[in-house]
């Protein structure tokens, strides 16, 4: 509200009457609005992208966040100046807010996997309740992290990918593998040589691996991966030189990433391996890829 439409003692009658319908809907409504907002650099959008129910990444206003809780440089320029905001309505019984640091924290997961993107979210996660402060809470570590890379622009596509991922991660939790590849790569963007090739061939064995070797989860993901003969070369001669022991370059990691974002896109990882097997031996066609069909439509 302005200070104009309620200065001193003299209200306006319309501001008057808009302030007592939030207080009067805040104390006796059946359900709240509840806001979380984080910073978020790393990303570009050109506008509002919606991620999921509630959840979208879109441009931030410079009225929105003060100085000392933003990201260094925060503002310069239009991939560090975006905001990650989830918004829900409550039941007015319910006391508690979300544990909205660890679902946004899950929501920079997910735009890493879906982007490649060097982003990060926070340092700090703002909530409000019916549009009002409530609470100012840290955001996890490694969300909060910056890591070394590039920025990007997050377009639809990659919005409505990283909200699958979202769905696909926490349906996948008693799948404890596959949750350890999905943190050991995460951790890999925050480690030097020769840890963070250690990492990556850590999140190869656990994706794809199972009982057999780091090779074997080298010439899966190979074959889950790669669209054409050019790029499966250049794929298999790095996968395997990471199971050698080698330092195959940056481009390793974001080969990782794209096995684990075809492997979270199939139902069953374990029927994953056994299809991928089956066509490493001609007995049947490559399962289809989430990127081989996006790139066919």
């Amino acid at each position: 509200m302005s200070p104009r439409a309620a200065g001193g003692f003299d209200w306006d009658d319309t501001a008057f009457e808009r302030v007592y319908a939030d207080l009067e809907r805040t104390l006796y409504g059946t359900t709240r609005v509840y806001a979380a907002i984080a910073p978020l650099v790393g990303l570009s959008v050109g506008a509002t992208v919606e991620i999921g129910p509630g959840l979208t990444v879109r441009g931030a206003t410079a009225e929105e966040l003060r100085h000392e809780l933003a990201p260094s440089r925060y503002g310069d320029g239009p991939e560090r100046g975006c905001v990650i905001q989830l918004e829900r309505e409550l039941p007015a019984e319910q006391e508690e807010p979300p544990d909205s640091p660890a679902e946004l924290a899950s929501v920079v997961t997910a735009l890493r996997l879906a982007t490649g993107a060097a982003l990060a979210g926070g340092p700090v996660v703002l909530d409000r309740l019916d549009w009002h402060p409530l609470a100012i809470r840290p955001m996890p570590g490694i969300a909060a992290t910056e890591p070394a890379g590039e920025p990007a622009r997050l377009d639809p596509w990659r919005g409505k990918l990283a909200g699958e991922l979202i769905e696909r991660i926490a349906a996948s939790s008693d799948d404890s593998e596959l949750t350890e590849a999905v943190e050991r790569w995460e951790l890999s963007l925050f480690e030097d040589e020769p840890l963070r090739s250690e990492r990556l061939r850590e999140s190869l064995a656990a994706l794809l691996g199972g009982a057999d070797s780091l090779w074997a989860a080298a010439m899966r993901a190979t074959l889950l991966v790669a669209d054409g003969g050019r790029e499966r070369t250049g794929l298999v001669d790095r996968l395997r030189g990471l199971a050698r022991g080698e330092r195959p370059g940056v481009q390793v990691a974001d080969d990782v990433r794209r096995a684990i974002v075809e492997t979270l896109l199939h139902d069953d990882r374990a029927r994953l391996v056994t299809a991928l097997d089956e066509a490493l031996l001609g007995l049947r066609p490559r399962p289809a890829g989430y990127y081989a069909q996006r790139a066919a439509s």
